[in-house]
């Protein structure tokens, strides 16, 4: 993923959106935001999802919305399955007014999922299986899930915003994706604090109120896992030294380096670089 601040999520050029299973390994995707609504359902394993302020721990059989324009970071923890379901807005406008002042609900833990809740994971599931067996016709039956989830969760699941709370998030949301922007442009050199609050005009300590508040995260961590992530990107798909790929990426203090390393990808470097079937230079 090369814009941490937008995911642009490729659509189907019939269906006009994205359905897929995927297979992750201690992957993480740092603070981003995209247009579409997104939807996972975890089949196995277990991810970490920040939305806003807001943590989630999600294992089997839990569900998570993520409503358009919401800033959001995901890691999943060891071998991890997922059901992922990415509906533009457009495609929702066409059956709902005033999409954009709509918001869902994000969490359904399977734990305490009622009736209504196991109807949405069922349609995820069978949007699987048409999508795998492609029986004659598949397309149109695949619509109409898609169509029968949407409108579950329409019904019982939506809140409509005032103006101008939306408004007030509109504004929160351009202020911080004015830094992610910013960092997404300069994260392979030193970033100080003192430098991105001057962006928002703001003191240094208002500001890492404001990135935590509307982040769940600090900016420093925020940043690391951006140098991280690429990092991994450049580890798996160059040949470069792990050392010139540090500089690369602004990583300099290699100790904390491997030790936050590990943490998010589950291995040193080198193993993985391995496994991915490059070789060191």
């Amino acid at each position: 993923m090369n814009n941490y601040a937008h995911q642009i999520i490729s659509d189907d050029t019939r269906l006009q959106l994205s359905f897929s299973l995927i297979c992750s390994n201690n992957a993480s995707f740092p603070l981003h935001w995209h247009s579409h609504l997104e939807i996972m359902l975890i089949r196995q394993g277990y991810m970490t999802a920040f939305i806003g302020e807001q943590k989630y721990t999600l294992k089997k059989g839990d569900l998570l919305v993520i409503n358009s324009r919401e800033l959001h970071s995901t890691k999943t923890w060891g071998e991890t399955e997922y059901l992922l379901l990415q509906i533009p807005y457009d495609y929702l406008s066409r059956a709902v007014g005033g999409i954009s002042l709509i918001r869902f609900q994000e969490y359904f833990p399977s734990i305490t999922m009622n009736s209504t809740q196991k109807r949405l994971c069922g349609c995820l599931f069978e949007l699987a299986r048409i999508y795998t067996e492609k029986e004659e016709g598949y397309l149109l039956r695949f619509s109409s899930v898609v169509y029968d989830f949407l409108y579950i969760l329409y019904r019982n699941y939506a809140h409509r915003l005032s103006r101008q709370a939306r408004e007030k998030e509109n504004r929160n949301f351009e202020r911080i994706e004015e830094v992610l922007q910013y960092v997404n442009v300069n994260y392979k050199r030193e970033i100080s604090l003192n430098e991105v609050a001057a962006l928002l005009n703001v003191s240094p300590e208002y500001f890492c109120r404001l990135f935590k508040k509307h982040t769940g995260q600090t900016f420093l961590e925020y940043l690391s896992a951006m140098r991280l992530a690429r990092f991994y990107q450049d580890l798996v798909s160059t040949d470069y030294s792990i050392t010139s790929l540090m500089d690369r990426n602004g990583i300099s203090n290699y100790k904390v380096f491997l030790r936050t390393f590990k943490e998010a990808y589950g291995d040193s470097p080198s193993k993985i670089r391995g496994r991915a079937g490059n070789s060191l230079s």
